[in-house]
């Protein structure tokens, strides 16, 4: 469950004491919030976790499907259509780091090549990636780890814009926060706290679904 963002400015502000809104402005408001997403994104999306994994489905027929649809609607402003090997695709704008390349039709994981080596025409196991672009032989799919979008001022009067980010960050999110506006700590000292309570959360939460075997059973 996402963190909402309505509830989450609420929280800061009773935190903060300012629960009449005199003290600090929704902009005050979002940009400590905004500061604590960026400080969490430096925790590398915390870590080892899988819960802001993303995976991205590159599939070439169908995206030029799309790219015809929009040229058509578009005349004026036609787009081009994809050739993996050759034009690449965009990489997603909100990645922090590759986990996984996977070809689409086995699943078989892909091995990187230098940027300048060329795709082999005859080779569907590689990928390159050059300048914000990603080349392969193949449809694949990019498993990776994203960055937690920063909020708006819109967002604060939503009553549905959530953080992508487990409701158990809250607490964390709201302290922080609260301590930015009240200027409570440097930034190292919120960047250890960042760094000790994801620690903490996120400690064994990637396999957190698998059930342990009891010793007494066989």
């Amino acid at each position: 469950m996402a963190i909402n963002v309505k509830k989450l400015v609420y929280k800061i502000r009773y935190k903060a004491n300012d629960l009449n809104e005199v003290q600090y402005s929704d902009f005050d408001v979002k940009e400590a919030i905004n500061d604590c997403i960026r400080y969490l994104n430096q925790e590398k999306s915390m870590k080892n976790s899988d819960f802001l994994e993303k995976i991205k489905h590159y599939v070439q027929d169908e995206m030029n499907a799309e790219v015809q649809e929009y040229n058509e609607q578009h005349p004026t402003e036609p787009k081009p259509l994809y050739d993996f090997p050759t034009t690449g695709a965009e990489i997603p704008e909100d990645l922090i780091s590759l986990v996984d390349i996977m070809r689409t039709k086995d699943g078989y994981h892909m091995s990187p090549i230098p940027a300048v080596e060329q795709i082999n025409p005859h080779q569907q196991g590689q990928y390159k990636i050059v300048n914000g672009r990603i080349y392969a032989n193949t449809d694949f799919d990019m498993l990776y780890r994203a960055e937690i979008a920063q909020i708006s001022l819109n967002d604060m009067s939503s009553s549905t814009a959530v953080i992508e980010l487990p409701s158990v960050f809250t607490e964390l999110v709201a302290k922080v926060a609260t301590m930015i506006l009240l200027n409570s700590a440097d930034t190292d000292v919120l960047l250890k706290e960042v760094e000790r309570v994801t620690d903490y959360l996120v400690s064994g939460r990637r396999y957190n679904n698998i059930k342990v075997r009891m010793p007494f059973k066989v």
